[in-house]
């Protein structure tokens, strides 16, 4: 690989690292010093080969803290790029899970996982290849060949290998694939001395080496210099002409940052976390026991104090557990060499909701609340930490975790908001909505079974959650938690779920009969022997109330519409009119004239809203009326449909409306201020006027042209108060100010 150019530049010195949760912070690792490298043992087994030497979000803070103020989008601290789920044809790492706009700690911590090699690993290859660490403002021709990978000091780079994740995964397989399995790689032998170059010119020389672990082996293979004693007597710049810098970097870099490379021995590093922890003062008191070996899970020691434990293991060093509720649960479950292993980090406190502490042990996290102290199984984790843990929407376990045989069997856990599953589907998280409607049709022996993906909020039509089972979907919003299943499932898919035309479900399916309906904020889905069908059945109703293709509307002409207006709601168009439903309303149909002026002014999105009922008809169609969101239509017969007041048409209706003696309207409802204010509307043949103190009265013939002659509502006379009378020849009327008297 190639050297790195500039890998001292901007090099810090780390004091301490930001704790993640259940983290205790670092302690300063020291300054590298020349007389402590051993070129056969650059760096030990346990260090190298841990898969869970460092938390995503440790990756992230130790990042920021060494880059500082990024400069571009390819500064690792702000770094982001989609990735691919990938497989390795050779090698010993496990498949990456591909995701989208993953960070650079991501995708590190992932590859940590994958290929079990230390992230510390990556990190300090990323610095001594690229100088990435401590470049605010890298360029792509960098990022290309971040960790040097498929980059010979002798030939161009392999662009097969471009790019931040291609580098990062197939260094991390190399690296582990060099020493596993054994044998893959041979022409430098572990336990043996090996003459291992200077520097690519052979002419430098040659140093016999005894390599003495597979990790030292690796970084051979990877840089296959070993640096000369110009070299090491500099540690911070150049030694001469035959100096390599490689694997010196790579120790330098982790010792300053990480601490030793190779272990330190474990009763001293178990004596060093009970002087951390305050010694014979401090919790812990004195020791009541002498460090003791623990052969099991992977072999560690431990040792016994007054106030608690200290456990020491290669993978995660000295930690300690404290006396009290986790450590009584550890114990019952034979502490170090039970399932809950060795302790990763010290406890912690965590305030969700009320507070509790947590602690984090190789095959479990143990959390003790006011609901209880209980153990999250390794295998449960990943799904509860990535809701975020006691902190996020789970809170904190309730029970333990417990088999379930129904379904192929798996494990089931319950915390105060909802329950996380692992089956042969996967591990997933159920957050308490989705679990409730999940409960209420069995659980996992009911009919929607495991999870079988992780819980997605959807922004659409308000918003919500969902959660794919092995029978179903359940769908959380602020309508409800409802199952989805089957047939409907299936023609609900069709329009996109919960983010199409539908919206989301507003109840549970209700099936009788060999059919089955389910609603939906925008239709509703019928299921049955001959198929599903996407409709309204409150418009249906209306429609077939209606007399059907036969009757008043004919057939339909479109398919069930959604309009996303004033609320929202369906319609469907027929052949003599429409049928609009608003849930909060209903369903009503519109026809004829009123139909025509409600399509003039824009219809459900237009002034008048959505209607609120159906037609009402008084003196055989005389006069009709209708109410709307916005206010009411009115018409007579055929006329066309106008602005008016219940008031007014029923005189109108009375006087024979459009075929009476006033004839069709000619204006819609007008307002008249003066005299105390009130209403109008003119028709052909006269005129009606309404006052709430007066009355509704029509004004016609010889009284209506005098009316007028003298200003009407707002002149002298003011508003009629009474009907017009004829008697003996001659018609009068009476009005706040007079009367007129006209010969009949």
């Amino acid at each position: 690989m190639t050297e790195a150019r500039g890998a001292w530049r901007g090099l810090l010195v780390v004091a301490s690292l930001v704790a993640a949760l259940l983290v205790p912070a670092m302690s300063a690792p020291q300054p590298a010093a020349a007389a402590d490298f051993d070129a056969g043992n650059i760096i030990s087994d346990a260090n190298f080969y841990n898969g869970s030497a460092m938390t995503e979000a440790e990756i992230q803070q130790f990042l920021e803290a060494r880059v500082g103020s990024c400069q571009n989008s390819n500064c690792l601290a702000v770094y982001r790029a989609d990735t691919p789920t990938r497989t390795w044809s050779f090698g010993s790492c496990s498949t990456y899970a591909g995701g989208a706009a993953e960070s650079a700690a991501r995708i590190i911590f992932k590859v940590q996982q994958a290929c079990r090699l230390s992230a510390k690993v990556i990190l300090v290859t990323l610095q001594k290849e690229q100088s990435l660490l401590t470049n605010p403002a890298p360029s792509d021709g960098i990022m290309r060949k971040a960790m040097g990978y498929g980059c010979p000091d002798t030939a161009a780079c392999d662009s097969t290998y471009y790019g931040f994740f291609n580098q990062v995964f197939a260094a991390g397989r190399q690296l582990t694939w060099y020493g596993d399995p054994a044998g893959s790689f041979t022409w430098i032998r572990v336990g043996q001395v090996n003459a291992i170059q200077y520097h690519p010119n052979a002419g430098c020389g040659t140093k016999d080496v005894l390599v003495r672990n597979r990790a030292t082996a690796a970084l051979y293979y990877y840089t296959p210099y070993t640096p000369n004693a110009a070299a090491l007597a500099n540690l911070g710049g150049i030694g001469d002409a035959c100096s390599a810098y490689g694997n010196r970097n790579f120790w330098v870099f982790y010792n300053t940052w990480f601490g030793p490379t190779v272990g330190a021995d474990p009763r001293a590093m178990i004596d060093a976390e009970h002087a951390a922890q305050g010694g014979a003062a401090g919790p812990l008191g004195t020791p009541v026991s002498d460090v003791i070996a623990i052969p099991e899970n992977g072999g560690g020691y431990g040792r016994a104090y007054q106030g608690g434990s200290i456990y020491w293991s290669p993978a995660y060093g000295a930690k300690t557990v404290l006396s009290g509720p986790i450590r009584d649960y550890y114990f019952a479950r034979g502490g170090a060499a039970g399932w809950l292993a060795w302790p990763q980090f010290n406890a912690g406190r965590i305030d969700a909701g009320t507070a509790g502490i947590g602690q984090s042990f190789s095959g479990g996290s143990v959390y003790s609340s006011n609901v209880g102290t209980f153990a999250v199984p390794e295998a449960l984790r990943p799904p509860y930490f990535a809701v975020g843990g006691a902190l996020g929407v789970l809170g904190w376990p309730s029970a333990d975790a417990v088999a379930r045989p129904e379904g192929g069997g798996g494990t089931e856990q319950r915390f105060q908001g909802g329950a996380v599953y692992r089956s042969g589907a996967g591990a997933f998280a159920v957050p308490q909505q989705i679990s409730a409607a999940h409960d209420g049709a069995g659980g996992v022996g009911g009919r929607l079974g495991w999870p079988t993906s992780a819980a997605a909020g959807i922004a659409a039509n308000g918003g919500g959650i969902a959660q794919a089972f092995g029978g179903g979907s359940v769908y959380a919003s602020p309508a409800g938690a409802f199952p989805v299943e089957g047939a409907v499932r299936d023609a609900y898919f069709t329009v996109n779920g919960s983010a199409g035309r539908l919206g989301w479900p507003i109840g549970a399916a209700a099936c009788a009969s060999g059919s089955c309906r389910q609603d939906f904020q925008y239709g509703s889905i019928i299921a049955g022997a001959t198929g599903a069908k996407i409709t309204s059945p409150e418009i249906d109703a209306v429609h077939a109330g209606l007399g059907g293709n036969g009757g008043v509307l004919g057939a339909a002409t479109t398919g069930l519409l959604r309009l996303d207006i004033a609320g929202g709601g369906m319609a469907v168009a027929y052949q003599n009119g429409s049928i609009y439903f608003k849930r909060s309303l209903g369903a009503f149909a519109v026809t004829g004239p009123v139909l025509v002026r409600y399509f003039a002014t824009g219809g459900a999105a237009g002034p008048f809203g959505w209607p609120a009922s159906s037609e009402q008809c008084d003196g055989g169609g005389a006069a009709c009326r209708q109410a709307f969101e916005g206010g009411r239509l009115y018409r007579s017969y055929d006329d066309a449909a106008r602005l008016s007041t219940d008031a007014i048409f029923a005189v109108y209706g009375q006087s024979g409306g459009a075929r009476g003696v006033l004839g069709p309207t000619a204006t819609d409802l007008l307002s008249i201020p003066q005299n105390g204010g009130g209403v109008a509307q003119a028709f052909a043949a006269g005129s009606i006027y309404s006052k709430a103190a007066a009355g509704t009265f029509a004004v016609s013939g010889a009284i209506r042209d005098r009316y007028f002659q003298l200003g009407g509502a707002a002149g002298t006379l003011g508003w009629p108060t009474t009907a017009a009378s004829c008697a003996g020849g001659r018609c009068s009327q009476s009005f706040e100010g007079g009367a007129i008297d006209v010969p009949a």
